[in-house]
């Protein structure tokens, strides 16, 4: 069971829990069996895995302000692995597997923020928040930073943070002395320290080859399925070659009031190649357009054929049926 973040306090985040099913009455085993999920952090994604090929089942875990976790099952018991898939803290939605290039192991597609959007992260430039009672009221603080040239400074305006924090009025008279203040100068570098800060070293969505023997390789999915967030995946072969092909959807509507919404997805399908390659299909041939905040994907099987339901934030729900190798709505 994934946990958040507290109440009113993102980013800081709730327990995971491991439950053990006894008889149709479930037992919280965390401590015991898997501590590493106690604040692991904003969960949005997790699937169940035989990563490392040895007939147990395994688990993987996704979230914001999170790296790609592994935990590995020795008779029931599982263990964080760290530094599985190095530099991969992103803003993960969603994970699903499938055996991609048919070795007999299961690889990964990975939903991420998307490279399209106002923020942007690097291994050597990462994307950070940090949550501090930064003007002493008694109310914690989020303050989000980006890299320049090196430099770390804050991303919201002088306008957005002095309304924030009046102190950041008070202490930068104008735009231009705000402009060319970096983190430490507006917020001090005493008050960062003591906050709970994370940082975000890449946005993009990727495939996971599973390389084995506990070895991984982290490729970005091609630029088309970068333009916005990914909120869910579906693998199947759909034009009948043999290969897996990818139904991808997302987007994401909410944002602070300065920064346009992630909203360029239509949905997209991704023609696969058996070794990891992917061909975007145009909306022309895959008939896919959803331009709504998509969240999740469910194939529904009835008698003449297989439909894919896509549900979607504050809109109705869509219907495609999969038809002579097509998309159909």
């Amino acid at each position: 069971m994934g946990g958040r973040h507290l109440p009113w306090s993102y980013p800081s985040p709730t327990v995971s829990r491991l439950l053990k099913n006894e008889n149709g009455i479930l037992k919280d085993i965390t401590k015991k069996n898997a501590p590493g999920l106690i604040q692991l952090g904003m969960v949005t994604d997790a699937i169940w895995t035989d990563f490392d090929n040895d007939k147990d089942l395994d688990f993987i875990i996704v979230g914001e302000w999170m790296p790609i976790t592994f935990f590995e099952n020795t008779n029931g018991t599982f263990k964080k692995l760290d530094n599985t898939i190095p530099y991969s803290t992103g803003w993960w939605y969603s994970l699903e597997k499938s055996d991609i290039d048919n070795d007999g192991d299961d690889d990964y597609l990975v939903g991420n923020l998307g490279l399209n959007y106002k923020y942007k992260a690097t291994p050597t430039e990462p994307f950070e928040v940090h949550y501090h009672d930064f003007d002493d009221n008694g109310s914690k603080d989020i303050v989000l930073s980006y890299y320049n040239f090196g430099e770390k400074f804050p991303l919201r305006g002088r306008s957005c943070s002095s309304q924030q924090i009046p102190l950041v009025g008070e202490k930068f008279p104008t735009y231009n002395i705000f402009a060319d203040s970096d983190m430490n100068s507006v917020y001090g570098e005493e008050n960062l320290e003591k906050a709970l800060s994370y940082s975000a070293k890449t946005f993009a969505s990727v495939y996971i080859e599973n390389k084995g023997q506990g070895n991984f390789e982290m490729t970005p999915l091609p630029n088309k399925a970068q333009i916005s967030s990914i909120n869910d995946f579906m693998i199947k072969d759909f034009d009948g070659d043999g290969n897996k092909d990818v139904l991808l959807a997302g987007n994401l509507f909410t944002s602070e009031i300065e920064t346009t919404r992630n909203d360029a997805g239509n949905g997209l399908i991704l023609k696969g190649d058996g070794m990891g390659n992917w061909k975007p299909l145009p909306t022309s041939k895959s008939g896919i357009n959803i331009p709504l905040d998509v969240k999740g994907l469910q194939p529904v099987m009835v008698s003449n054929g297989i439909y894919i339901l896509f549900g979607c934030n504050n809109s109705k729900l869509e219907v495609y049926h999969i038809l002579k190798n097509k998309e159909k709505r």
